[in-house]
């Protein structure tokens, strides 16, 4: 199956049905796929072949989606990309996608774009709502064509998408998905979901689309003839308010949304969640107490998912059952993210690449037939990344005897102090409980005695206050001392990339600066 096939099949059968909507607008299925039919001549027009990559650049949006569509029904490749980044980021990855058709989707970053244009090696045919563009994307989304048909043979194992790795430790990588990772997705979540998506869910997209929990999150809804919901950007306030008026009856999340809503939104717990069927969440830890008070908040069922952009998002969940487990007297399974869903294998090795038993850490690695198809002109990087068909994830962490997989950080991540090994996710859990708390980090820092100690950064609410003496006490009883910072510091916010995670190493950066030895 391709990727707007599912797509073509709903706007026949429920042409009038919403497929996405937003602020302003409310594209039908049938509106949909005549737009993606109107991007895919127009492609072709401008000699746009198979395997071709093609850019979509913007806030989300319906022609966003429109314009992945289009590409796929080419046979070519969409590109879709973080337009948080600077002019000289963005220039990067054009060049790097060989990238020579580019859609902007909106107006709002136009000096960025101006910027972009200059800083490129290679040329761009600008598709946007601005005069310089070649073509207007106004004119293109309203022009009527007949259906597109692909003379060229494409199949599922070709590739469709390709989704720009965060890049917290070096330049941003492409990693290349196709149609059968996509439609894999939707399998696994069919399947692992017990028909929560339907042509009557009310799908919530607040990631963007130029990452896996927007783009995946979105698809899977398509794929199902639900009406997708979709925010531009991220405002707590504004996700309560539509969930209250439109009906919303699931919705993806990451921890530090889940955060902002509980603690931000102000009387949260009066608002109205009763559509509310299932919040997803992932692609960062989340501490066990604010997963707690989020279920008491939301009063919906949860489910926890771990993927990634290599393995076109979720492969591993931990079930509403498997909360509910959690609640009813077994808390130590909120430190787990889940089994294996359908069709996904999991293992754990060691620094060998030996398959470790049940309950010892090491490296989680994963297969299935999601596993990306490779990184855009790495072959380096993809020879490290999938080995014998396997994701090599850079996540440590175990498998339990129930076949439950625990995360303990990302290897990179870990620190060791006196040589102890310490995963910061296990003490960040603990802190995070500790009253007053946004949000906290923990890294290791240099140290003339144990090479690395423990500092942990924290956010606080505005009227908190926090010292060395109160951490050490709230963490006697619950961590082992080496594990316990003796070190804290403070900021507003923690810095996170557009996928939510916390930008460890810009944390890191001021303490090791000038130090030989550095953590990757």
């Amino acid at each position: 199956m391709l990727l707007h096939q599912p797509v073509d099949y709903h706007a026949q059968r429920r042409p009038t049905h919403p497929a996405i909507s937003g602020g302003d607008y409310c594209w039908d299925y049938a509106t949909l796929a005549k737009c993606s039919h109107a991007v895919a001549h127009q492609l072709v027009e401008m000699g746009v072949a198979v395997g071709d990559r093609v850019a979509v650049l913007g806030l989300n949006s319906a022609a966003h989606f429109a314009i992945i569509l289009g590409a796929s029904r080419v046979g070519a490749v969409a590109v879709s990309i973080n337009f948080r980044l600077a002019p000289s980021e963005l220039a990067f990855i054009l060049d790097d996608a060989d990238v020579n058709v580019l859609f902007v989707t909106d107006n709002s970053i136009d000096e960025t774009i101006s910027a972009t244009l200059q800083a490129r090696n290679g040329s761009t045919q600008l598709i946007a709502n601005r005069s310089d563009a070649a073509l207007q994307l106004r004119d293109v989304m309203a022009s009527t064509a007949p259906m597109f048909v692909r003379e060229e043979t494409v199949d599922e194992n070709s590739p469709v998408l390709q989704l720009y790795t965060s890049g917290t430790t070096g330049k941003p990588k492409g990693a290349v998905l196709s149609h059968r990772n996509m439609t894999s997705l939707t399998q696994m979540m069919a399947m692992s979901n017990d028909a929560l998506y339907h042509s009557g869910t009310i799908n919530l997209v607040v990631a963007p689309l130029f990452h896996i929990g927007g783009a995946g999150v979105t698809y899977i809804g398509l794929a199902h003839g639900a009406h997708n919901l979709m925010h531009e950007t991220f405002d707590p306030e504004r996700v309560v308010s539509t969930i209250e008026r439109e009906g919303v009856t699931t919705g993806f999340f990451v921890p530090a949304m889940i955060q902002a809503i509980v603690k931000l939104v102000p009387n949260v717990r009066q608002r109205d969640f009763s559509s509310l069927e299932m919040i997803a969440y992932g692609a960062a830890p989340i501490s066990a107490s604010l997963l707690e008070e989020a279920m008491e908040v939301f009063g919906c069922e949860f489910a926890q998912v771990y993927g990634m952009t290599e393995t076109t998002g979720t492969v591993i969940a931990m079930a509403p059952e498997d909360h509910r487990r959690a609640i009813s007297g077994e808390p130590s399974l909120l430190r787990s993210c889940g089994r294996p869903c359908p069709g996904n294998e999991v293992k754990i090795i060691d620094a060998q690449g030996q398959p470790l038993p049940p309950g010892e850490t090491g490296e989680i690695c994963l297969r299935s037939a999601s596993n990306m198809l490779e990184y855009y002109n790495r072959p380096e990087a993809t020879a490290s990344t999938l080995q014998q068909g396997w994701v090599h994830t850079g996540d440590a962490g175990y498998v339990d005897s129930e076949g439950f997989v625990y995360i303990r950080d990302r290897m990179k991540d870990m620190v060791i102090s006196g040589g102890e090994n310490i995963y910061p996710v296990e003490v960040e859990n603990v802190l995070a409980g500790i009253p007053g708390v946004i949000e906290v980090a923990v890294i290791g820092v240099p140290d003339d005695t144990f090479g690395e100690a423990l500092m942990a950064i924290f956010a606080l609410q505005p009227d908190a206050s926090l010292d060395v003496e109160e951490m050490i006490a709230f963490c006697r009883d619950r961590l082992a001392g080496y594990k316990i910072p003796r070190q804290l510091s403070f900021v507003d916010a923690l810095p996170r990339n557009p996928s939510g995670k916390i930008l460890k190493t810009v944390l890191r950066e001021p303490y090791w600066a000038g130090i030989d030895r550095q953590i990757a």
